[in-house]
């Protein structure tokens, strides 16, 4: 987008550009300002993909942008299955889409905090990560990150975030924390993705309990494949317990090696055993690519949008955009 084809934009909507910014604002959760709409309009500073993709999406009439978010759990208790490279790409392919997207590490290891290259160790030291969200010492706006790439905003984690893995499960009411700590947040994100630790504690837990949605990395190999089923158990127990409107929207087979047999032989069995009743997109081929992403704090589908198996995070994306969409729906029907 040009900076003309932005100003016409905005004047057919009757907007100054200090109320422009803030109509931005509203949508992206960013802290645009006056200043920053004359650079754009002027072509001396370029336009963001986010808003690029925004003010497309939203001159079409696409769908209803700023809240409530649907909110996403990424998790397989196994480690190693690509779990927050998948919560990484996929939260950053729907903010570059224009998606108000926040992206929260619930996980100690903070490895997808520091996969976009926030220094945790600062952070904690500041004591701005989740650790104190979740006991209370701060709201979650109060920690947020925004990665300038991609406009994804980051609840960064440390740590310290191991201890209340303990203390969570000695709490009355332990269980819905995340799900009181992101409340005031469903309301102005589309979006909000959850990456978990690679196990079913109490964090795990406290995610899915919040979440609308799970989506389930899973590496082509016969270890993670046998641990499939245990983590659709603790999925089914959630939803039969503490929250009803849990569902699984699919599995991402990661680290797929084409030429191996093995690899093509467990692709075909997750296709086999679980495709009737799940959604089971096409696999992420294994890829240097993304631990060169992760080594320069970017997402692999923003600084190489064509890397392969960054179509298939961008399906997964799209997929969460029509949950998102029937979601509002079904609650516009009650209503």
């Amino acid at each position: 987008m040009k900076g003309e084809e932005l100003r016409t934009y905005r004047e057919a909507k009757g907007l100054s550009q200090s109320e422009f910014a803030v109509w931005l604002n509203e949508r992206l959760q960013r802290r645009y300002d006056k200043q920053k709409v004359s650079r754009w309009e002027n072509d001396a500073e370029r336009i963001p993909a986010a808003l690029d993709a925004l003010i497309r999406r939203d001159a079409a009439g696409v769908e209803k942008l700023g809240g409530p978010a649907l909110v996403v759990v990424v998790a397989n208790q196994k480690g190693g299955c690509a779990k927050t490279v998948s919560a990484v790409n996929i939260a950053s392919a729907l903010a570059l889409q224009g998606y108000a997207t926040m992206l929260i590490d619930c996980d100690p290891q903070a490895n997808a905090t520091q996969h976009l290259g926030i220094d945790s160790y600062t952070l904690e030291a500041d004591a701005k990560t989740l650790y104190y969200v979740m006991h209370g010492d701060l709201e979650l706006r109060d920690i947020l990150v925004t990665v300038e790439e991609s406009g994804l905003r980051v609840a960064p984690s440390s740590i310290r975030l191991a201890e209340t893995e303990v203390e969570l499960g000695k709490e009355a009411g332990g269980d819905f924390i995340m799900k009181e700590k992101i409340a005031a947040a469903k309301r102005t994100f589309d979006f909000i993705i959850i990456d978990t630790p690679p196990n079913i504690g109490e964090l795990t837990k406290n995610a899915m309990v919040a979440a609308h949605t799970a989506i389930i990395p899973c590496q082509t190999e016969k270890f993670s494949l046998l641990g499939m089923g245990f983590l659709l158990e603790n999925v089914a127990k959630i939803r039969r317990r503490m929250n009803t409107a849990l569902s699984v929207l699919g599995i991402v087979p990661t680290i797929y090696k084409q030429r191996e047999r093995n690899d093509r032989e467990v692709l075909e069995q997750i296709q086999e055993q679980y495709g009737p009743h799940l959604r089971v997109f096409d696999p992420v081929p294994k890829a240097s690519v993304y631990a060169q992403a992760t080594s320069v704090g970017r997402a692999a589908v923003e600084a190489m949008p064509d890397v392969a198996g960054a179509a298939v995070y961008r399906d997964v994306a799209a997929a969460l955009v029509e949950e998102r969409i029937i979601r509002m729906k079904e609650v516009d029907r009650v209503a």
